[in-house]
C-alpha cells in the first residue's frame, strides 16, 4: 500500500512539474484560490468557491497579456457581464491578443451580455456547455459572438435552458455574425424540436463550416438551406439521436446536391432516430438505395411505431419497398361508427316507445 502511494505522489509531482515549465513559473494564484492554477499562459479552475456570483472579476490579478487560456468549470455565476475578459478601448492596460482558448462549462450561465467576449479577438475555441443560457428572440442584446472573427470551435451543447427550445432562436444568436472561420459548431443535447429551413439558412453565415452536431435534441422535422453556397465546406452533420421517424424530400435532395456540388461531405449520420416504417417511409427507403452521399444507411432501424412489430430493430435497407405498407384503420373505424350509431338509434327508439305506452 505503501509502495502504491508513493508512485501516484511522484507521479503527481512529475504532472506538476510538467504543468509549471510548459506554463510559466508560477502556478500560484494571487487571489489565494484553493481550486485554481494560475501561470503566465494559463488559468484555470474548477469548482472554485470564491468565484461563485460574479466575482469571476477577483481572478483579473491573474490575467496579464501573455494569458493563452481560461477554463473555470463547476461554477455558479448568474450573469457573463460585458467585455468579460480584457478591457479593450476603456483600459488598454489589459488586451489579451494571446487569448486562444476559453472554456466556461457547467457553470449555470443564464445571462450573456451582447459584449461579453468583445476583447479576445484572437480566441479559437469556446466551450458554453451544460449551462442554463436564457435566450428570447426578443432579446435586446444581439451580436453574441461578433468581434471573434478567427474562432473555430464553439461549443454550445447543453448551453441553453429552455428545454422545449425552438432552433430558430439561434438566428437570434448569430444575428451579425463575423464567424467567418468557425469551422465547428456543436449544438447537440439541446432539445430543439424543429429545424426547418429558415432556421438553418441562419447558419449560412457561418461560411467555413465542417463540422455540425445537432445530435442527442428532439428534432422530427429537418431541412436544408436553400442556397446553394451555403455549407459548401461541410465534412461532417450529425443528426444521430433524435425523433426523426422519416426523411423530408428536401432534407435528401439537399444532401445530394451538398455532396454532388462540392463533393466536401464524408459522413452524414442519421442513426438512432425511431424511423417507422410503413408506407410513409417509401421514398426515405428508395433514397438510401440509391444516394451516393456519405449517408451511415447501415445503422439506420426502424422504430416502435413501425407497420409490424416485427420491423422493431430491423435495418431499413433490409426490408422490401412492397413491406412498407400502412394500416388500413378508415373503413373499420367507418364500420365501427355506424354499429354504434345503429345501436344508440334503437335504444332511443325504445325509450320513446316506452315513454309512449306509459
Amino acid at each position: 500500500m505503501a509502495t502504491r502511494k508513493l508512485k501516484q505522489l511522484v507521479k503527481l509531482m512529475f504532472v506538476f512539474t510538467l504543468f509549471k515549465y510548459s506554463h510559466g513559473e508560477n502556478t500560484t494564484c494571487k487571489g489565494g484560490f484553493q481550486n485554481c492554477i494560475c501561470t503566465t499562459k494559463v488559468v484555470e479552475c474548477h469548482g472554485e468557491s470564491q468565484l461563485r456570483g460574479n466575482n469571476i472579476i477577483n481572478l483579473y490579478s491573474d490575467i496579464d497579456d501573455h494569458c493563452e487560456r481560461i477554463t473555470i468549470t463547476h461554477s455558479n455565476f448568474s450573469a457573463l457581464q460585458n467585455n468579460l475578459f480584457g478591457s479593450c478601448h476603456d483600459a488598454p492596460d489589459l488586451v489579451l491578443y494571446n487569448m486562444a482558448y476559453v472554456e466556461l462549462s457547467n457553470d449555470n450561465i443564464k445571462t450573456i451580455h451582447g459584449k461579453t467576449f468583445h476583447c479576445i479577438p484572437n480566441l479559437q475555441t469556446l466551450i458554453l456547455s451544460n449551462n442554463q443560457w436564457e435566450i428570447d428572440r426578443s432579446d435586446s442584446e444581439v451580436g453574441y459572438f461578433t468581434s471573434m472573427p478567427h474562432l473555430k470551435h464553439l461549443d454550445l451543447s447543453n448551453a441553453f435552458e429552455d428545454g422545449s427550445i425552438f432552433f430558430n432562436k439561434l438566428a437570434h444568436i448569430f444575428h451579425d455574425t463575423d464567424l467567418t472561420e468557425l469551422e465547428d459548431l456543436n449544438l447537440s443535447y439541446n432539445e430543439f424540436i424543429v429545424l426547418s429551413r429558415k432556421s438553418s439558412t441562419s447558419l449560412c453565415q457561418l461560411t467555413s463550416l465542417k463540422l455540425l452536431n445537432l445530435s442527442h435534441n428532439y428534432f422530427m422535422e429537418q431541412s436544408m438551406p436553400n442556397k446553394v453556397d451555403c455549407f459548401k465546406h461541410l465534412e461532417r452533420l450529425d443528426l444521430s439521436y433524435n425523433n426523426i421517424k422519416l426523411l423530408s424530400p428536401e432534407f435528401m435532395q439537399a444532401v445530394d446536391i451538398l455532396h454532388q456540388a462540392y463533393d466536401k461531405l464524408q459522413e452524414v449520420k442519421l442513426d438512432n432516430n425511431p424511423y417507422r416504417c410503413d408506407c410513409e417511409l417509401i421514398a426515405t427507403w428508395e433514397w438510401l438505395n440509391t444516394t451516393k452521399s456519405p449517408v451511415n444507411k447501415n445503422e439506420m432501424f426502424c422504430g416502435r411505431d413501425s407497420y409490424r412489430s416485427s420491423y422493431i430493430g430491423k435495418r431499413i435497407l433490409d426490408l422490401k419497398p412492397e413491406e412498407l405498407l400502412c394500416q388500413q384503420i378508415e373503413a373499420y373505424s367507418n364500420r365501427g361508427s355506424r354499429v354504434v350509431t345503429g345501436i344508440i338509434f334503437t335504444q332511443i327508439t325504445m325509450l320513446i316507445m316506452t315513454l309512449y305506452n306509459l
